[in-house]
């Protein structure tokens, strides 16, 4: 046998576990797809305003809300804008939910020190960062998503997505993101 020909038959029996599997991929993917679609439609008018991006990763969804969405300055309560958009697209995450989907909510800051009115409660933007995203994990519970499918992760200051130089770039690095993604398969 010729080495070229050993080498197509081993590649294709390396391909039909592979086609197989990726058969659930693709169908994890579209399932995915759908829903990014169906939270895009939900939240089309706060797209426009330039104030949520959704974005397919390749292991999930992300939606990225803005800060001056979801509080306002020097706030850690929610803002009423920010609770309307939790309210528009919490029951497509909580059906996400049940479908065994893990939610993590993910908050973040710019680089500015905690100003004195949060000083007291939040030392750094570390706690500052947690606490927003766990506000926005009792918000969604207290909107029917299971909380044991939810996780509140801060990434404080330092995963940023644009310069801390500038004013738009801390305003772009003040945010929440909202990761989707199938929960890992336990055994």
């Amino acid at each position: 046998m010729r080495p070229g020909r050993m080498t197509l038959h081993v590649l294709a029996v390396c391909l039909v576990p592979l086609l197989s599997s990726c058969l659930v991929t693709q169908s994890k993917y579209n399932s995915m797809l759908q829903q990014q679609q169906a939270l895009e439609a939900s939240l089309r008018r706060e797209i426009s305003a330039d104030q949520v991006k959704i974005e397919q990763l390749e292991n999930g969804i992300r939606v990225r809300m803005s800060d001056d969405l979801l509080y306002r300055s020097g706030a850690v309560e929610l803002h009423p804008g920010g609770r309307a958009a939790l309210d528009k697209v919490s029951g497509q995450l909580a059906n996400m939910a049940s479908q065994g989907n893990q939610i993590d909510v993910v908050g973040n800051t710019d680089n500015v020190p905690i100003g004195p009115e949060l000083a007291g409660r939040f030392p750094t933007n570390w706690e500052l960062a947690g606490a927003r995203a766990s506000i926005v994990v009792r918000y969604l519970q207290d909107r029917g998503v299971d909380p044991s499918s939810m996780a509140a992760i801060s990434d404080g200051q330092y995963h940023p997505v644009a310069s801390n130089d500038t004013a738009a770039g801390r305003a772009q690095n003040r945010r929440t993101d909202l990761l989707i993604r199938p929960a890992p398969v336990n055994g």
